[in-house]
């Protein structure tokens, strides 16, 4: 999994619903070339959503797909100010999303990036440091976590 870039975050993300924030995220996706087709992927996340809500709670969601649009594994965060109602298990408004991407073969990837952020995402601090720090702290934050 390749580490995230400045390019990867978005602090500002615009977006009221479900779709429109899942559509910035292809968008974002595309405009890094990490995907190459941004309805393709746009649909994989929102077949995932409809399985099942990806709000994780605590105002964090993590949208993912497997697609083959995907060029290589990617990881975007995005979050803004007011919350999106994602349907998450403790019915919180969602305020950041962890956005994951992986080709079809990418599976195990997926697993073991999912598998660190939910060991990570269950801790306090490290929701407050998503939600209040800025896309520097947030940039080392997540690469320390998708290192690890």
């Amino acid at each position: 999994m390749a580490l995230l870039t400045a390019h990867c975050i978005d602090l500002n993300i615009r977006g009221n619903s479900p779709y429109s924030i899942l559509k910035a995220l292809a968008d974002m996706a595309y405009q890094n070339g990490f995907i190459g087709d941004r309805s393709a992927f746009l649909q994989t996340l929102l077949l995932r959503e409809k399985l099942h809500s990806t709000g994780f709670g605590s105002g964090i969601a993590v949208p993912h797909g497997k697609s083959a649009t995907v060029r290589a594994p990617f990881v975007l965060f995005a979050r803004q100010t007011e919350g999106v109602d994602w349907r998450a298990s403790d019915d919180e408004a969602v305020t950041c999303w962890i956005c994951l991407g992986v080709p079809p073969e990418g599976e195990d990837d997926q697993v073991k990036v999912i598998g660190s952020l939910c060991r990570r995402i269950i801790h306090d601090d490290f929701i407050s440091q998503l939600k209040q720090g800025d896309a520097d702290q947030v940039l080392a934050l997540l690469n320390q976590t998708l290192s690890q």
